[in-house]
């Protein structure tokens, strides 16, 4: 692919206003923007369109595990995610949140991203393994650092080359699994159940007939990266608009008294008083929306938007185009909770696709939401942010959308 301007974003927007919904960015490698074909792209996913490797395939054992999974372990991990399994676990992602809102240093400039990060690892490691979460605690780091270092370098080197960058994201996935293993067979040696989504898939496993191992140990140390790489940027975001728009976090503040003294008797019950604080989480989402670009590969001849595409043709749809399209969304440019509210609820807006869509779909998005959600009202709750500087970040566009050196300074409410 041809480099991007300094701003890919501004790249894509610019070149979609003057070449249609469809275009090339340079020899078979096509733009889809548009709420229409960016839906029919995700819908299509596994029928013509494929996804990417990536920057690195997962290691040979992890591809033989996917392969072994039943019917019953497949489900278990998607189950476990949804909105209800989340709801939960409200308690224990309230009480991390207030955490990160006590421990949050005060009266001083603040890299936002590293504080962020270590609440949203904590949050994903006991959403993951409840008790067993402080033998696993930030044990993803590692392997979350290789990937956002290592990506760019070697992002099209075929799948099956084994560069030196790879071997060691492979070794790091071993020794991830490894210690996701050691837990597993603890378990099974006491007989443990417990109620998290590691209890899930095994029982799942078991009811497939296999005993739960290496399918369900990749499966877990990627899931711990993918949970804290996209909440982690998301909350960075929010952090600068909190900053941004003080008034909206005055009235977040105030919707947060709702919410229990002890965060940990915090339930699903309380999470619909906090509309305010709900869209504000979903304009961020709308403004920055993390995975702001997303590829799909071809492997069937297909039609779409009047091109014929062939197999080996690659297509990029971006959720951060239909964000900031005025046919679907009036000042896209401008922050605007309110669009979220009241008789004009965007609610339904089949542009709004901060998460994807289709079988592809983010299996997170109902955890990282509800994360967002809490620490919002947590910390609009006790602190005012604010920056010294205009922009105080710098826009990181390579993979996701990241407002890379953000540096905030928190002061306690009076």
């Amino acid at each position: 692919m041809a480099p991007f301007a300094a701003d890919p974003t501004s790249f894509l927007v610019e070149g979609t206003a003057r070449y249609g919904d469809v275009w090339a960015i340079r020899p078979r490698v096509y733009v889809v923007a548009g709420s229409e074909l960016t839906r029919e792209v995700f819908r299509r996913t596994g029928k013509g369109f494929d996804v990417l490797e990536g920057a690195f395939a997962a290691p040979p054992v992890e591809r033989r595990a996917r392969q072994q999974v039943g019917g019953h372990s497949a489900m278990a991990l998607v189950r476990g995610l949804r909105p209800a399994a989340v709801h939960e676990k409200t308690g224990m992602l309230a009480a991390e949140a207030a955490a990160l809102a006590t421990d949050w240093p005060l009266d001083q400039e603040v890299d936002v991203l590293p504080q962020v990060n270590r609440t949203i690892s904590r949050m994903g490691a006991y959403y993951c393994f409840g008790p067993d979460a402080p033998a696993l605690m930030h044990a993803e780091e590692e392997l979350a650092r290789l990937r956002i270092e290592l990506t760019h370098r070697y992002l099209y080197l075929p799948s099956w080359v084994p560069s030196p960058s790879r071997m060691r994201v492979y070794r790091c996935q071993r020794r991830l699994a490894g210690r996701i293993r050691e837990v597993i067979d603890q378990r099974l040696a006491e007989g443990r159940r417990e109620q998290d989504l590691l209890a899930a898939a095994m029982q799942a496993s078991q009811e497939d007939g296999m005993r739960p191992g290496n399918r369900i140990a990749y499966g877990l140390a990627t899931l711990m990266v993918a949970a804290q790489e996209m909440p982690t940027r998301a909350t960075g975001w929010l952090m600068m608009e909190l900053a941004r728009h003080p008034q909206w976090a005055d009235r977040i503040s105030a919707e947060a008294v709702s919410l229990p003294e002890n965060p940990a008797e915090t339930d699903s019950t309380h999470l619909p008083r906090l509309r305010l604080t709900n869209a504000f989480v979903r304009e961020t989402l709308r403004l920055h929306p993390p995975t702001w670009l997303i590829s799909r590969s071809i492997t069937a001849p297909t039609e779409l938007g009047g091109f014929r595409l062939l197999p080996g043709d690659n297509i990029l749809v971006s959720p951060y185009l239909l964000h900031h399209d005025r046919r679907y969304f009036a000042d896209p440019d401008d922050f605007r909770p309110q669009r979220w509210l009241g008789p004009d609820n965007a609610d339904h807006n089949p542009a709004y696709l901060p998460f994807g869509a289709g079988p592809q779909i983010c299996r997170g998005a109902a955890l990282a939401t509800t994360e967002m959600i809490l620490i919002a009202a947590m910390m609009a709750g006790r602190h005012r942010f604010s920056g010294h500087a205009t922009t105080p970040y710098r826009l990181d566009a390579k993979g996701a959308l990241t407002p890379a050196g953000l540096r905030l300074v928190c002061r306690r409410r009076a």
